[in-house]
């Protein structure tokens, strides 16, 4: 399956509202809940970096975004999603300073180095590897010099190459495919780690990868 593709089966399911069925906090269970998986989990990895100028790439209906609102940021959020940014625009009014629709691989709309930092929780574990290379190179592009990124992705290797044939839609990547990307666009990467989803009765059902990166 090719960027196209992948982009095209990603707009299909996250721009239906029946994909959604509480506003994605369902995708939070098996962290008891959005609050502790933001408190306990995400904000300590990364409240260092939450500050100044803000991009959050597919907030979807803003599960992660109400979250991010908590800290003194400006946010800019942008989807390939009409239906996602019109419910933002819904939940969260002039609280965001700027909302885009994208074409789910590109930051077009975003002006050149303006932004102090850069997030992406549960999507990116949805793009092939075409998908998340662009991306890359927009998010250097983005951030502002010694800027960061934070970014969940993937860890399932040799999947089917339609990803919602994988294991929870997940694409094909992992810790040093991920790194391989940033290769030549002014990106270091900080740190990587694995992140385990738990399923009941199988504590070691699936991983993530969260991968923090900081322009040159």
């Amino acid at each position: 399956m090719g960027k196209d593709d992948n982009i095209k089966n990603n707009y299909d399911i996250w721009d239906n509202t029946s994909t959604w069925i509480d506003g994605g906090e369902e995708w939070s269970t098996h962290f008891n809940g959005t609050d502790n998986l933001w408190n306990n989990i995400l904000l300590p990895r990364i409240k260092d970096y939450i500050k100044g100028d803000v991009l959050e790439i597919a907030p979807g209906h803003g599960r992660m975004t109400r979250k991010l609102l908590e800290s003194d940021i400006n946010l800019d959020v942008i989807d390939l999603s009409k239906t996602c940014i019109d419910k933002c625009i819904s939940r969260f009014g002039d609280d965001i300073d700027n909302y885009y629709v994208g074409n789910g691989e590109d930051l077009s709309q975003i002006e050149s180095d303006s932004k102090d930092f850069v997030f992406s929780f549960d999507s990116f574990v949805h793009m092939d590897e075409e998908v998340i290379s662009s991306y890359l190179g927009e998010i250097s592009r983005v951030l502002k010099s010694k800027g960061y990124c934070w970014i969940h992705h993937s860890n399932l290797s040799m999947g089917n190459e339609n990803n919602f044939k994988n294991i929870a839609g997940r694409s094909n990547m992992d810790l040093g495919k991920f790194k391989s990307l940033t290769f030549n666009r002014q990106l270091n990467v900080v740190s990587q780690e694995l992140i385990k989803w738990n399923a009941e009765g199988n504590p070691d059902w699936l991983s993530d990868g969260l991968s923090l990166i900081q322009k040159q």
